[in-house]
């Protein structure tokens, strides 16, 4: 038997088929035979199987036109019945309106097997090299830095989904995570909002509008402490969770820290910024919900009066 004539007519006849326009012929391979190809899926257990796919595989491709450019191989007898060949092959495909160009560098190993029907396929293997794989690497560093990259995206969504877009604080859903969790010993909560700031947006637009948003969250960062909870819910409004407050001095100082740093924010043309407090303390064990209701009111209560203070309820 010439082996490297039969599988040359094995690959002839599964990209070219014969002048009958019959491809791969079912009787090369042995009923039991294993064929593994490059795709996840291309995994068959007999020639059944594999004689299924084949069909499909025709009628996808029935519009492209391969040629056969190069092929080597080479038999190499591991028993008197059983015959291994291994090689390569390249091959060029192309539509019929030219719009597919397909170029495919494939290895191969086959194993023939003397049965009592002759010699039959009992395993096939072919497999399309990674041309981004370099020598010396057991896989190529580009699979390697696909995954770093989506793990680094993966990271990045994570932030993002955490992240008021527009001044980088945490989120109101951030906030209600890391708030059950957050020690409440000595801790203050504070609702802010910057006064008149439709007005703002109305007068200078609303670029000078989210500059100021972004200062401001900026100011409120500086003015904690770092491992304190500084969040934007929306629009104009801010909440911070601060610890080690252990009077309620401290926490008025707090405050008058917090508008002081503020008054220092203006507008085009010098016009001030100011910005409304309620603030509460808070109780272990008490809920975001109440303690937000406490402080809430507090600030009510503040823009009723005038706006520009705090107060604590």
């Amino acid at each position: 038997m010439d082996f490297i004539k039969k599988t040359e007519e094995l690959w002839r006849s599964y990209f070219l088929g014969d002048e009958n326009g019959n491809y791969i012929k079912s009787d090369f391979f042995d009923a039991d035979c294993v064929i593994i190809g490059t795709g996840r899926h291309e995994f068959y257990q007999n020639k059944d199987e594999f004689s299924q796919t084949i069909d499909d595989e025709i009628r996808e491709r029935k519009n492209i036109r391969f040629q056969i450019k190069n092929l080597w191989c080479e038999p190499k007898q591991l028993r008197p019945d059983l015959i291994l060949t291994y090689g390569e092959i390249f091959v060029f495909g192309e539509s019929n309106d030219k719009n597919i160009r397909i170029h495919m560098d494939s290895r191969f190993s086959i194993l023939y097997n003397l049965t009592e029907n002759g010699w039959k396929i009992i395993h096939l293997h072919q497999s399309v090299p990674n041309p981004e794989q370099k020598n010396g690497e057991y896989y190529p560093k580009s699979l390697s830095e696909q995954l770093e990259r989506e793990k680094r995206k993966a990271e990045s969504l994570s932030l993002l989904a955490q992240k008021d877009g527009l001044t980088d604080l945490i989120n109101y859903r951030t906030f209600q995570k890391l708030y059950k969790n957050h020690p409440l010993n000595n801790t203050w909560f504070f609702v802010a909002d910057l006064d008149y700031f439709k007005n703002i947006n109305d007068t200078y637009g609303h670029v000078e509008g989210n500059r100021i948003l972004r200062e401001t969250a900026d100011i409120l960062k500086s003015s904690v402490r770092s491992d304190d909870l500084v969040c934007r819910m929306g629009g104009d409004e801010f909440v911070l969770l601060c610890s080690g407050l252990q009077s309620l001095k401290n926490a008025e100082n707090l405050l008058d820290r917090i508008l002081a740093n503020i008054a220092g924010l203006q507008l085009q043309g010098h016009a001030p910024v100011s910005l409304s407090i309620g603030a509460t303390s808070v109780c272990e064990g008490e809920s975001l919900d109440v303690v937000f209701r406490r402080a809430d009111h507090a600030l009510y209560e503040v823009k009723a009066k005038g706006r520009n203070g705090w107060r604590i309820c």
